[in-house]
């Protein structure tokens, strides 16, 4: 599944009230390192965390609001997918 369809039926399945939103995204590769949120960290397999690929959706005034798709390194197998509200994070999803 692309990388769209995979934030479009996370979206539409847990947070329909934002999935009309005029969402942007960003891609990335990054450490596990690099991440700040414990609980996302949690989630990330021994194997994937030298490197990973890291979608980040976002939308103008909706700064609160961010979604993160995790990928391999090579953007072939999703890791999970989840929305961070005020840096908590909301309905993560593992796909590991």
């Amino acid at each position: 599944m692309s990388v769209i369809n995979v934030f479009r039926n996370y979206m539409e399945e847990h947070h329909p009230h934002l999935a009309r939103k005029d969402w942007k995204a960003d891609v990335r590769t990054l450490s596990v390192d690099d991440i700040s949120n414990e609980e996302v960290k949690a989630t990330i397999p021994d194997e994937n965390k030298p490197e990973l690929t890291c979608w980040v959706f976002f939308y103008d005034g909706g700064a609160s609001n961010i979604v993160y798709l995790l990928q391999d390194k090579h953007g072939l197998k999703d890791i999970g997918i989840g929305l961070l509200k005020d840096g908590e994070l909301v309905k993560p999803i593992s796909f590991v």
